[in-house]
C-alpha cells in the first residue's frame, strides 16, 4: 500500500514534535530541579534563587513580579499538551492493541520496546499528577521559598503528589531523551547504544537523588 505524500508529511511533523516538545520539557525539568536544589544550599540561597526567577532585579522595591512564573508556567503546560496530545496518537488505545502488544512482547524480547512501554506507563502517570503541580505552582507563585514550599510540601501534605511524580517524569524524561538520541542518529551500533543506557540510568538515578534530598530538605523549613 502507498502512503500518501501528505501523510508522510504530517508523520514527520508529529515525529519532529514530539521530539522536540520532549526534549524541551526535559531540559526544564533538569533546570527545574537543580533551581530547587537550593534548598540544600540553605534556606538564603533558595530565597534568592525563588526571587530572581520573578526578576526582583527588575523591580524598584525588590519584590520581583510572582506573574513571570505563572507564564512561565503556562508555558510549561502548553508544550506538554503538545507532547502528550502527539505521544496518544502512537499509544494502543483500544484493548485489542493492547493485546497485539503483550503478545509481541512475550514473542519478542526486546530491551528498548521495554522501555517504550515503561515511557508509556509513565507519561498516563504524569498526565494525573503534572496538572497538580501546575495549578499549585501557578495560581500561588509568591508562596515559592523555603517557608511557603515546605508548608505547601509537607504541613499539606503535597509531598504525596511530588514524590511519585518526580520518580515517573525522571523515568520517563531520561528514556525519552535516550529515543530521541536513537530515533536521530545518536547510536549507530550496539556499543553506542549500550553506553547511553548506562547514561540514561546514571542520569536518572543522579536527579532522582537530588530530588528526594531536595524534598528532605523542606522538613526543617515546615515548622
Amino acid at each position: 500500500m502507498t502512503i500518501k505524500p501528505s501523510v508522510r508529511k504530517l508523520s514527520a511533523w508529529m515525529d519532529l514534535s514530539q521530539s522536540l516538545s520532549g526534549v524541551i520539557l526535559a531540559v526544564f525539568l533538569w533546570t527545574h530541579l537543580v533551581l530547587v536544589s537550593s534548598i540544600l544550599l540553605g534556606g538564603d540561597a533558595m530565597e534568592w534563587v525563588a526571587r530572581n526567577m520573578e526578576l526582583s532585579f527588575l523591580s524598584s522595591d525588590g519584590h520581583g513580579y510572582p506573574w513571570v512564573v505563572t507564564c512561565i508556567v503556562i508555558s510549561i503546560a502548553a508544550i506538554a499538551l503538545v507532547h502528550v496530545v502527539v505521544a496518544l496518537q502512537k499509544l494502543p488505545m483500544s484493548l485489542r492493541q493492547q493485546r497485539a502488544l503483550q503478545q509481541q512482547m512475550q514473542v519478542i524480547n526486546h530491551g528498548d520496546t521495554r522501555l517504550w512501554r515503561w515511557q508509556a506507563i509513565t507519561g498516563v502517570v504524569i498526565l494525573l499528577l503534572l496538572p497538580v503541580h501546575l495549578w499549585l505552582i501557578g495560581s500561588s507563585p509568591e508562596t515559592i521559598g523555603p517557608q511557603g514550599s515546605a508548608d505547601r510540601i509537607w504541613n499539606q501534605g503535597v509531598w504525596m503528589v511530588y514524590l511519585p511524580l518526580l520518580l515517573m517524569v525522571e523515568l520517563h524524561a531520561a528514556i525519552g531523551i535516550y529515543r530521541v538520541a536513537l530515533k536521530w542518529g545518536a547510536a549507530r551500533d550496539l556499543n553506542s547504544r549500550s553506553r547511553l543506557r548506562k547514561i540514561k540510568t546514571i542520569v536518572s538515578v543522579a536527579f532522582v537523588t537530588v530530588g528526594v534530598a531536595s524534598l528532605l530538605a523542606f522538613i526543617p523549613h515546615a515548622s
